[in-house]
């Protein structure tokens, strides 16, 4: 029996008598690692500050020098679903020339009754033009720290990741100036507020541990003046991610949207903004209140589903994906938003049957890669996938090998892990850990993999957010190392393939707004 597991939420009465709320523990990792990467990557992260001081307008040529502002300081309360869910507090400092952004955050999530906590730190030193020089930060969820550091040396800029008792170094090349994902937010003042001004830059991304490319476009409000005396608008484009921040006619930042306007921070008071810490009741429920996807027509024996067709309403048909195991229709007549999936699992029984797609073989080096999360390449990854398999293995074989020991050796239970070395040594996690491990192990044997995430249904519940593997075999198998299924049921529905953060925006554009009517399974 696959007892599943909320990642740290356990709930004995939901639990008991399913076999597969593993996805459940799915769907807080994603929304849990969609905050962390929107409060990391954007500007909803604290990035403005306030004090009493004068109403005097931003310049329209901007502030040019951060010892120019008029605010060095500000608390903001974080509002996920109109929940308040945690506070930040942002200082900046002087430092000789230059100066020392600090951030800290502290966040509260309830899910299955149950409650994680977050806390962040990070202190970035930074030129008068807000141009980078150096970062260190801490994040610790659930008691586990990932420590990161950063420096601008000459032409280049080195990270050091510190995580799992691991160190992992990258350098990327700089051609021009570097920027912290604070100064998104402080950009629009230092630069200049006027009605239609756009400003380019690079930052760093800590969570995809990469640079991004900023397009920020600034506007005015029309009317009035709105909350807390917003005056300007500024869109902040990056990648697949699009946060909005609304500023006082200083230049402060009052207002922030992001995640879809799921993620609101809100400039307040610091005993308004501390008082949540002190506030331990639940709020809403990540799972239960906003992320199940309850249907009418229950899907008997979900495991053995081979075929499944669905209806789905309230998202745009371009949001799922199509593949050779998944097809995406609509109807003529049809409404705008419904539209029709249906999923064909792989013959996997034949020697040689092909799998979803087929590529050339050079053409998968991307999914052989070792990552952050999926290493790869680390020595206790390599010699455990050694000990699975035998080197005359063909690929299926040594893909059901790895497969079956990860189901088999990696107890399902709600445990974070920030990499796949992790989830080996404790050998336990929830479905992000079985996937992550089994892609390690996979990679590691040179057969091209790559995580998938996306709903599956879980008996007597409904639809739930999850996440399994598609690895190759002269064409794309879908395989779910937390079920022990190869191929994986006709339930798993895919959103979207991949490990970068950008992707999490996919979710966010469905999330809460997805219904789904079961049409036929078999």
């Amino acid at each position: 029996m696959r007892v599943s597991v909320l990642k740290a939420f356990p709930s004995r009465s939901i639990v008991i008598a399913t076999n597969r709320l593993v996805s459940m523990s799915k769907t807080f990792c994603i929304i849990i690692v969609s905050l962390i990467a929107a409060l990391s990557q954007s500007s909803c992260f604290l990035r403005s500050f306030s004090e009493g001081v004068s109403d005097t307008a931003a310049p329209a040529q901007g502030y040019q020098s951060l010892e120019k502002f008029p605010f060095k300081e500000a608390w903001y309360g974080m509002y996920f679903q109109e929940d308040k869910v945690g506070y930040s507090h942002f200082k900046i400092d002087p430092s000789g020339e230059n100066f020392v952004v600090s951030n800290e955050s502290y966040m509260r999530l309830t899910a299955m009754k149950k409650t994680n906590e977050i806390d962040m730190k990070e202190k970035v030193k930074v030129r008068p033009d807000l141009s980078m020089i150096s970062f260190e930060s801490d994040v610790v969820m659930n008691g586990k720290k990932l420590h990161m550091t950063g420096q601008t040396k000459a032409d280049k800029f080195v990270v050091e990741i510190a995580v799992d008792g691991e160190k992992l170094d990258r350098e990327f090349p700089l051609e021009q100036k570097l920027y912290h994902s604070s100064a998104i937010s402080l950009m629009p003042a230092l630069r200049g507020l006027t009605d239609g001004a756009a400003y380019t830059f690079s930052v760093f991304n800590a969570e995809k541990q990469g640079l991004d490319r900023i397009e920020q476009t600034i506007s005015a409000v029309a009317g009035t003046p709105g909350p807390q005396g917003a005056v300007w608008k500024a869109k902040n484009a990056y990648g697949r991610t699009v946060v909005f921040s609304w500023l006082n006619k200083k230049g402060q930042t009052v207002i922030e949207k992001a995640l879809n306007g799921s993620l609101v921070t809100v400039l307040e008071d610091e005993a308004a903004a501390r008082k949540f810490a002190e506030k331990k009741t639940l709020g809403k429920d990540l799972v239960l209140d906003f992320s199940l996807i309850k249907v009418e027509k229950p899907i008997l024996n979900p495991e053995k589903a081979r075929f499944l067709k669905v209806k789905m309403q309230g998202i745009e048909k371009s949001a799922i994906p199509e593949d050779g195991r998944q097809t995406v229709t609509a109807e003529a007549n049809s409404p705008t938003h419904d539209f029709y999936v249906t999923i064909k699992t792989e013959n996997v029984g034949v020697p040689g049957q092909p799998g979803a797609f087929q590529h050339t073989e050079s053409s998968l080096t991307e999914f052989l890669a070792s990552t952050v999360s999926v290493q790869s390449n680390h020595q206790e990854i390599i010699q455990q996938a050694e000990r699975i398999v035998k080197p005359n293995d063909s690929r299926r074989d040594k893909i059901e090998k790895l497969l079956h020991w990860t189901a088999e050796n990696i107890a399902r239970k709600m445990q974070d892990s920030f990499t796949s070395l992790a989830v080996l040594r404790s050998k336990e996690g929830e479905c992000q850990s079985h996937a992550n491990l089994y892609t390690a192990l996979a990679r590691s044997q040179k057969i091209p993999s790559r995580v998938v995430t996306g709903l599956v249904y879980s008996d007597k519940v409904g639809f739930l957010y999850h996440a399994w593997v598609e690895s190759y075999d002269n064409g794309w198998i879908a395989v779910d190392p937390t079920s022990d299924q190869i191929p994986a049921d006709a339930t798993h529905i895919k959103v979207y393939t991949g490990e970068s953060p950008d992707n999490t925006q996919l979710l966010f554009q469905i999330m809460g707004k997805l219904k789904i009517d079961v049409v036929e399974f078999r």
